[in-house]
């Protein structure tokens, strides 16, 4: 049994990527972008979208976490105005558009989603957990990192932050 235990806890532990803390996507840095898959399976260079104060916002679809602060994005969208404010999701366990259209139904949202299970993805953000959210200013520079929960009001705070 302890044995079965250890290598169970090995496996896992060897197919979870790691990546050092000082490779970590900085504040301060311009984001760093790619061309992803979109819900209709179409490549999109997503730095383009970032043409005003953008939140990223890494996911996946068995996320209870992610879930709730999908909730919390839709409203701020609402608030603040999809004019002034880009949310844009990265969803890390889709390879193309059949993971992506399932989450956007699930959860009813209509900002856009790109399929994120790309190592050159996960390695420039550093992903290790979801959910993992970026706040970006109209300048495409990282003014705040969030890797964990997000309270409403954190939320809202972060992004008021970024819209000055």
């Amino acid at each position: 049994m302890k044995k079965g235990l250890i290598l169970a806890l090995l496996a896992v532990l060897c197919a979870t990527p790691v990546f050092p803390s000082e490779g970590r996507i900085k504040v301060g840095s311009p984001a760093p972008t790619f061309t992803l898959l979109d819900e209709n399976n179409q490549g999109v260079d997503f730095g383009t979208l970032i043409d005003r104060p953008t939140v990223i916002y890494f996911t996946h679809n068995s996320c209870f976490y992610c879930a709730q602060i999908i909730l919390y994005l839709k409203r701020a969208e609402k608030e603040f105005g999809k004019d002034r404010l880009r949310i844009m999701g990265i969803n890390i366990m889709a390879k193309d558009q059949q993971l992506i259209r399932e989450y956007k139904s699930a959860m009813g949202f209509d900002y856009p989603m790109f399929a994120g299970n790309r190592n050159d993805v996960l390695t420039a953000y550093r992903i290790n957990y979801v959910p993992l959210l970026i706040f970006i200013d109209a300048n495409k520079v990282v003014r705040e990192v969030v890797g964990h929960y997000i309270h409403e009001q954190e939320l809202h705070d972060s992004i008021q932050k970024i819209m000055k």
